[in-house]
């Protein structure tokens, strides 16, 4: 039997039946790829794939780009994530409908072939999740594959390659953090160094058309990816990051570092393995147990993606509290203005804290599709416009560097404007206190709360 290929994807077959299901619940005509370094469109993943490796190959040669082929493939998982998760959704509503398949059950070579293509269709995800940075491969075999490919494009010498490999083991189970990946703010203005983080730099900068500018508390320090972590690990990327603000809260350091943390010239946080670590003892205590299910109860030495309710499960744990806000797309509103009530939240929540003066003002964790950040404050235009100071773990040490010798000239590397958020759906987790008794069992139930758009 000739097979029938569709117009818009090019899947491929065998009757008409099968093409319109496809049509029906695919709905390849509306699921497109954004490039997220060009926002070109493409139909199929692997296509992208293919275009990001060939056509911005350089950009991850050129340090001095904020955006690389990490969070692009970050990125392009996680839409293709996504669209797996919608249309097993739409199946799963389809069978548990009113209307069924029976017109097929009498249909045993449809069945058969719609089986087949189901079959091909999960042997190519799975394809893809090796391929991408998905959570088949263990931490040390995606360290491994990331190692070999800095040396091919030869960012390292043969002796750097050499010192690595036989060291890789350990380097991945130091419970503490590398200082490649961290910008604790040693800056170098002429011959002199002094001891100023990002935070009080941007908060010295020259205010010029603004009319204000809040930012978290100075000790929050900047976490990049590195070969070792690279192309799946921007959520423990972002949690470290609020780990080292929290770190020096009173409030919060016993819990988080017990008796070490008295001892405050020691900053040391913890590295993405011991992350893990804590994560599993979270869900072993009882916490987001369906989040344990959904990572088959094993997180440790994988290089599997985490988001904000692992990290509120481990928080939850601690006996910390938080809070996780939806915000989602206004369907009525023009795309690059959508998310003004987002911006004007983000900005009440660092007045409001700026305000209490026995609060100490921590960044917010960022969710959104492919990616997430740590925002560490807001300027505001005398106009009234707002745009956010983001820490992005995308953002090398190497560009936080050059920060540090030219900060009026570099700032750009964390400022995001209104008309860069247009993903359908964002969410902020926000660290709230101490967890009562009554609140800890409670929070073993991960929950998040949708924030209404304002009425005019």
């Amino acid at each position: 039997m000739e097979s029938i290929e569709c117009s818009v994807c090019h899947q491929k077959f065998d009757d008409t039946t099968l093409l319109s299901l496809h049509h029906e619940y695919e709905k390849c005509y509306e699921t497109n790829y954004s490039c997220p370094l060009c926002n070109k469109i493409y139909y199929d993943p692997l296509v992208l794939q293919i275009h990001v490796n060939e056509d911005h190959d350089h950009i991850s040669v050129n340090r001095t780009t904020t955006t690389t082929t990490t969070t692009a493939s970050d990125s392009l998982y996680a839409q293709e994530l996504e669209r797996r998760e919608r249309m097993k959704n739409q199946y799963r509503q389809q069978a548990t409908s009113e209307i069924s398949y029976e017109y097929l059950q009498d249909d045993e070579d449809t069945q058969i072939a719609r089986m087949l293509q189901e079959e091909e269709n999960a042997q190519s995800f799975e394809e893809f999740q090796n391929r991408y940075g998905g959570s088949t491969r263990t931490f040390a075999e995606r360290a491994r594959w990331n190692l070999d490919n800095i040396y091919k494009k030869k960012f390292v010498s043969q002796k750097q390659y050499e010192e690595y490999k036989d060291k890789l083991d350990e380097m991945i189970a130091n419970p503490i953090e590398r200082f490649e990946s961290r910008s604790t703010g040693l800056a170098l203005t002429g011959s002199l160094f002094f001891k100023l983080g990002i935070i009080p730099i941007l908060l010295r900068l020259p205010m010029g058309n603004l009319m204000d500018r809040c930012l978290c508390r100075p000790g929050c320090d900047h976490v990049s990816a590195t070969w070792l972590d690279q192309g799946w690990a921007c959520g423990y990327k972002n949690f470290q990051m609020l780990l080292s603000s929290l770190r020096h809260d009173p409030q919060y350091s016993m819990h988080l570092f017990g008796h070490e943390a008295v001892n405050q010239t020691n900053r040391d946080i913890p590295s993405v393995s011991y992350l893990q670590k804590l994560i599993e003892t979270a869900w072993t205590a009882g916490f987001d147990s369906e989040g344990r299910e959904q990572f088959n109860k094993h997180l440790i030495n994988s290089s599997k993606w985490i988001g904000p309710t692992e990290i509120m499960a481990c928080l939850a744990n601690l006996n910390i509290k938080t809070e996780l806000f939806d915000f989602h797309q206004p369907k009525t509103i023009n795309k690059s203005n959508a998310y003004k009530y987002l911006f004007e939240w983000i900005r009440q929540y660092f007045q409001q804290q700026q305000e209490n003066r026995n609060n100490i003002i921590h960044p917010l964790y960022l969710q959104h599709e492919g990616h997430s950040r740590t925002i560490v404050g807001y300027e505001q235009f005398h106009n009234g416009n707002i745009r956010l100071l983001i820490f992005d773990p995308s953002t090398s040490k190497f560009n936080i560097e050059k920060f540090f010798k030219n900060p009026f000239g570099e700032a750009h590397i964390f400022r995001r404007s209104l008309q860069s958020f247009q993903k359908p759906v964002y969410q902020i987790l926000v660290v709230r206190g101490l967890l009562t008794p009554d609140e800890r069992e409670a929070a073993k139930r991960v929950r998040s709360t949708k924030v209404p758009m304002p009425t005019a």
